[in-house]
């Protein structure tokens, strides 16, 4: 009986401690490096869902601005001609004697169902000839009262927006004096008033398209209040939003640039953790007068929840499969505990693959016992992380592609303004990516340089039309513009850390080894390799395309001018690298590059052709003396409405 009991602990002992031993060993190899995994794939996909989130709401409250704006501009364009059309004469009086002769039905020829829904023309007595609605409404006719004075001083003059509930829509009250002059010295006399209720449909119709069930798109006025809705509900509602976090960082920014914020909002008791962006619909360099002080605001939000669903879900299924995987592994371990040995230990070595991260090769344990069961279960688990692995991946992938894709567009549409400019980014990110690759640099540097050089005139945005499309020499002033468009770019990149190691051929692509560039004068070593990069393949596009300025270069001048400017302006290495590009047929002057959204460039070898000898074509000269050759690509606004 002694031996008997004496033998029964040690056997309890030895099972309970190879038991304990197996689940540890599971659950450490199996589940450990799935969590960490998990966690940590989990913080990359959020920091990129986010920046595309970003990246996207600022390209859309853009768009919402740009139209809005080009809508009033277009409305107050209307009504200062049909004030032009009073304008016949000199004689103040030859122009009253006109007003006076307005009838309704001539006027009703200016009112649109969709866009103007009366026109009053008033004379400087305030009597006035009226076609379209009329409303009672104190507010709207306040506003039509302050139009006939902003007008009778000489301005142009937009009131805040009215709801009209009988035309269920949303209107402001716009005026343009009708103007006579002596034929001599001294302003203008102020023979009259043209005064339209404006319909801000329009308007309407661009935020509703805009938004979705993920997304809000919405219109402030100056105070905060609610003038458009992507939601019918809060349609013709003069909603008063200025209490929310997105719309006081905007009245903060005073209408100075777009950007956005990460608030809290509380609707219907629960607490809502949003990610929202506002672009001012005001532009201060507007020939008309009062979009220079209009502070409207397009706002665009997504609540959190929405904008990392993915990620979520990919946490979800991560976490049932871990416990799954837990469930089996200690199952499995009391099962198989009492016949161990030579499969328990290629059981471990499997696990230690697993934990160093090997998870392509399976275990290969010949038994008929729950050892073979466990076993082929252990390798069904790394076939579950394999193609966890791959959807985290597949998923990563998708989210740098959407950010690129974003990139993309939004230099696309620089580019689209105007036909001469059309592919010049995407073209100088392929010719700077090509270069990086000749130079050798590590693949991960070649990719930001490609979105760097993609991104380089984002700057232009900022830059008004009548500069960048000019077509003769720019004046010193306005060449002091355009160079600030580098500094512009930075500023609005900056929004976006992801960008932090892209900013440099941004910011610097215009600053010359010989320190005589711009915008920091910096010099040699002081500027990036990026931007010298940049530099080089910005300048070969602008010497090898048609510009309004100049004619496309003859290939052999190109490269004799650049290398001209070694030491002064490029480094010799680069310009070299570039020049080794074309001859190995790796990049040609105004070539169609499909995309810039790759790893590698990869573009058919083709031989260089036979080098002719042209006359050499002029240089844009700016005011500091230096030759300008990428700084001058004209961008067009061909939106009109």
């Amino acid at each position: 009986m002694k031996s008997k009991g004496f033998a029964s602990p040690v056997r309890v002992k030895r099972r309970g401690k190879i038991l304990y031993s197996l689940i540890a060993v599971m659950l450490a190899a199996g589940l450990v490096p799935l969590v960490l995994m998990t966690i940590w794939l989990f913080g990359r996909n959020r920091e990129a869902l986010e920046a595309s989130e970003r990246l996207l709401q600022i390209d859309q409250t853009r768009s919402i601005a740009q139209q809005a704006r080009l809508y009033l501009q277009s409305m107050h364009d209307q009504i200062s001609a049909i004030a032009e059309t009073f304008e016949i004469a000199s004689d103040p009086g030859a122009v009253q004697a006109r007003i006076a002769t307005v009838t309704p039905q001539a006027l009703l020829d200016f009112v649109e169902e969709d866009r103007v829904r009366s026109i009053t023309v008033f004379d400087r007595e305030g009597r006035f000839v009226n076609a379209g609605y009329t409303l009672d409404d104190q507010a709207i006719e306040a506003s039509i009262h302050q139009s006939l004075v902003e007008a009778l001083q000489g301005n142009s003059w937009v009131s805040a927006p009215h709801v009209s509930e009988p035309l269920l829509d949303t209107v402001v009250i716009m005026s343009a004096p009708v103007r006579a002059s002596y034929g001599g010295e001294g302003a203008p006399f102020v023979a009259g008033v043209v005064s339209a209720m404006v319909s801000l449909k329009p308007i309407e119709e661009i935020v509703r398209q805009k938004g979705n069930d993920r997304r809000k798109v919405y219109v402030v006025d100056e105070q905060g209040q609610l003038v458009t809705h992507s939601d019918p509900e809060t349609l013709y509602r003069r909603v008063d939003v200025s209490n929310t976090a997105i719309v006081q960082a905007f009245q903060d920014s005073r209408g100075q640039a777009s950007g956005s914020v990460n608030f809290e909002l509380t609707e219907n008791s629960r607490i809502q953790r949003l990610l929202g962006t506002y672009t001012p619909i005001g532009d201060r360099s507007s020939s008309v007068a009062f979009l220079t002080t209009l502070g409207w605001g397009a706002i665009v939000q997504a609540e959190e929840e929405a904008v990392f669903f993915s990620v979520r879900e990919i946490m979800t299924d991560s976490i049932v499969i871990a416990v799954i995987a837990a469930v089996l592994a200690v199952f499995l371990a009391v099962l198989s505990a009492g016949r161990l040995s030579q499969p328990i230990a290629e059981l471990a070595e499997g696990a230690r693959r697993l934990a160093s991260g090997d998870f392509a090769t399976n275990i290969d344990v010949k038994s008929g016992n729950e050892i073979g069961e466990f076993a082929e279960t252990f390798n069904f688990m790394m076939l579950e992380i394999r193609r966890f692995i791959e959807r985290l991946r597949k998923a990563a992938e998708e989210n740098k592609q959407m950010f690129l894709g974003a990139v993309s567009s939004l230099a696309a549409a620089i580019d689209a303004k105007d036909p001469y400019t059309a592919g010049h980014s995407e073209r100088v990110a392929h010719y700077s990516a090509t270069i990086a690759t000749i130079l050798e640099l590590p693949e991960e540097e070649v990719e930001d340089v490609r979105v760097s050089a993609l991104m380089h005139d984002v700057g232009k945005i900022g830059i008004q039309d009548s500069i960048l499309g000019k077509a003769g020499p720019l004046t010193d002033e306005e060449f002091a513009i355009m160079k600030t468009h580098p500094s512009v770019g930075a500023a609005i990149m900056d929004h976006v850390p992801q960008l932090e190691s892209m900013m440099a051929g941004i910011k610097c692509h215009h600053e010359n080894v010989d320190g005589t560039g711009y915008p920091d004068g910096l010099k040699g070593d002081q500027i990036p390799l990026q931007a010298k990069i940049v530099s080089v393949a910005d300048t070969f596009d602008a010497m090898t395309t048609n510009r309004p300025y100049q004619k496309a270069m003859e290939i052999t001048y190109v490269f004799a001018r650049m290398r001209s400017f070694i030491g002064k302006k490029f480094e010799k290495k680069i310009v070299e690298a570039l020049i080794t590009a074309y001859e190995e047929g790796l990049v040609r002057p105004n070539m169609k590059v499909k995309s810039v959204i790759k790893t590698s460039p990869t573009v058919a070898k083709t031989p260089a052709p036979a080098p002719t000898e042209l006359p050499a074509p002029s240089f844009q000269a700016g005011s500091s003396g230096q030759t300008e050759t990428s700084s001058r690509e004209p961008v067009v606004n061909r939106m009109r409405q």
